[in-house]
């Protein structure tokens, strides 16, 4: 229940400072203060609602369902499936939008400026990798969006102006390492309360950050117009590992552990106690019966009614699809519904799977590919609880050239099942594994390359909103390439 306390306590806390309560006359500030309730916020009662805001809507809702688990086919839908056509409402394009700078950023804006106030750098350090983390999403998922002039609304900025996706990345690289410098393990007088994430562990959070910055530097690594030396702070990063420790094992994995009961319920969980919209894909499920994969017992249930695992194709009309049956198709794995599933932000997988791209690509600091490619499949199936054989690593041994990087993306896109989002911008990154956008579709035959930006953006900041669509060169739709993908 604690986090519920802290809901409670975050909520109870801004209402009275937006109230902005005041005394009139004589002693009536007096008599009508209450002991038992703060006049000032600290900074442990925005983190928890900063933490879980992001990470419900990167993992459930509209943009972690809908979004991230369909367009790279990890799951597809069995009802209602106008949104595995493509078709998104601006309610759609609005929810990732609102909830990581309105809710999200804001809560981090918060605690930085209290972190400030009260000489807790660790406090201040710990959102700003937060909000490093959630403008990531925001310029994958949307491309150029408003960066540098954002959430200023209180210092008069009403209409920020959209940065380039390039800029922002390089900013948050710089962010990062200044962030994860500050952090003072040693300074028990910093200490870290409301972390719902790591429970105050201040090492885990220079882990964080330090691994984001090698995610953000491999989706620039090799463009020739980007603002900073990707390939020096790769190395950086990688030969000062006691300065810029990166994820050592699973247990450093980046997750948000839900509890048993709503509010603070998965957000998966919460969905299934009234939809049943949701099968895994047919193209994943179908990948892992040919590599004979042990995860897709994790990843998928098998039929209701009995027999093998069957996926859904993603874009069925509602009639072709519900034909297929309620019963007789794989729902996502219990694994993944439980109300204490874990939202996970990054696995160590994923950075195996990172340094193993590096290793390919020229970068002896991180290792040798073949064995990191290895490691990162082993440690995928240990999140499970499961064990990699022998033959399964040897039948999907590292070969060499080409085909070595596409068997890397395709482990590493299975790897990254229920982390939507991130295995989106992967695909669209790489263009592996090959995806075919379903027959019925709403977006000209392309799988979605990027979400528009919501209309209010149209309505209420048009001069900076036309700026930056003209600057990437393309449309306010789904088939504008991002410049990581150019």
């Amino acid at each position: 229940m604690k986090r519920n306390f802290y809901s409670f306590r975050y909520k109870a806390v801004l209402a009275f400072v937006l109230a902005g309560l005041s005394a009139c006359t004589g002693k009536f500030d007096e008599i009508n203060t209450n002991p038992n309730n703060p006049t000032t916020a600290s900074a442990e009662l925005f983190l928890p609602h900063g933490i879980q805001t992001a990470v419900d809507a990167y993992w459930g809702g509209s943009l972690g369902m809908d979004v991230g688990n369909l367009v790279p086919q990890h799951w597809a839908r069995i009802q209602y499936t106008d949104v595995d056509q493509y078709t998104t409402s601006n309610d759609v394009a609005n929810a990732g939008w609102s909830n990581f700078y309105i809710e999200a950023i804001a809560d981090y804006q918060r605690i930085n400026k209290i972190a400030q106030e009260t000489g807790n750098t660790n406090y201040q350090a710990v959102a700003t990798i937060l909000r490093s983390w959630v403008f990531t999403l925001l310029t994958d998922v949307y491309g150029d969006v408003p960066y540098s002039d954002a959430v200023k609304g209180m210092e008069g900025i009403l209409q920020p102006k959209y940065d380039a996706q390039k800029d922002i990345y390089a900013a948050l690289v710089a962010e990062l390492k200044t962030a994860g410098e500050m952090i003072d393990v040693a300074d028990k007088s910093k200490v870290i309360a409301g972390d719902i994430l790591f429970n105050g562990d201040l090492t885990k959070w220079k882990k964080f950050a330090n691994s984001q910055s090698l995610r953000i530097l491999n989706r620039m690594l090799g463009k020739a117009d980007a603002p900073i030396n990707v390939t020096a702070e790769i190395e950086r990063i990688l030969k000062d590992p006691t300065k810029y420790p990166v994820l050592a094992s699973n247990a450093d994995n980046v997750q948000l552990v839900y509890l048993n009961a709503a509010p603070s319920n998965n957000p998966v969980n919460e969905n299934r106690k009234t939809r049943d919209d949701h099968r895994v894909s047919a193209t994943l499920v179908d990948k892992l019966k040919a590599l004979e994969d042990t995860r897709l017992a994790i990843y998928a249930n098998a039929p209701a009614d009995g027999g093998d695992f069957k996926g859904v194709p993603n874009g069925l009309s509602a009639s072709d699809a519900n034909a297929l049956g309620l019963s007789k198709t794989s729902k996502v794995g219990n694994y993944f519904v439980a109300s204490t599933a874990p939202g996970v932000i990054m696995s160590y997988a994923e950075l195996l799977f990172i340094k193993a791209e590096f290793a390919y690509k020229g970068i002896a600091a991180a290792g040798t590919a073949a064995t990191l490619y290895s490691d990162a499949i082993k440690a995928s199936h240990a999140q499970y609880g499961l064990t990699a054989s022998d033959a399964y690593l040897t039948t999907n041994a590292f070969k060499s050239g080409a085909a070595g990087y596409t068997q890397l993306m395709e482990q590493k896109w299975i790897a990254l099942y229920g982390q939507g989002v991130e295995a989106w911008t992967e695909y669209r990154r790489t263009g592996i594994p090959v995806l075919t956008a379903p027959a019925l579709n709403t977006n000209g035959g392309v799988i979605p390359t990027r979400l528009p930006y919501p209309g209010s953006e149209e309505s209420l900041n048009y001069s900076n909103f036309n700026e930056a669509l003209k600057r990437q060169g393309g449309a306010n739709d789904k088939k504008m390439k991002l410049w990581f993908a150019k």
